[in-house]
């Protein structure tokens, strides 16, 4: 039952390869409060374990409605090139495909509040969120 690809980690894990390429370091939320697995390393972008908002059952198809986040922490002196990030990103979120389930983003759901600084590090960082939510089609 260990090797069960899940609907939720099959998000996970697609976005995370979506990101990859866009910063040296890529964490998901669990790796980036564990102390053994955090990095210091910027930038960085945290891939948030999806949650699951609401659940349609119907005949033979179960789908759910899932919020995906994604942070991105830059260098305050790389604010240009994290927010060409940023647009990627938003750009390539919608067109998502995962491995094993069916996924549709949902039309403007898309969330992306301006960037902030964040003072919680010794580093000056700009801290981005990108959230959207999808239909996964879960059988």
């Amino acid at each position: 039952m260990n090797n069960v690809l899940l609907p939720r980690t099959d998000l996970l894990s697609s976005v995370m390869n979506l990101v990859k390429p866009f910063a040296a370091t890529v964490l998901s939320g669990d790796e980036a409060s564990d102390p053994q697995t955090f990095q210091l390393e910027y930038p960085q972008i945290v891939v948030q374990i999806p949650w699951r908002v609401e659940t349609s059952r119907y005949k033979l198809v179960t789908t759910a409605t899932y919020t995906q986040q994604v942070d991105l922490y830059w260098p305050a002196d790389k604010v240009g090139t994290m927010m060409d990030t940023l647009d990627r990103i938003e750009l390539l979120l919608p067109h998502l495909r995962l491995e094993k389930y069916q996924c549709d983003y949902i039309p403007d759901s898309m969330i992306s509040p301006q960037p902030q600084v964040d003072t919680t590090t010794s580093e000056k960082l700009i801290h981005g969120v990108v959230r959207a939510d999808f239909f996964v089609t879960e059988n």
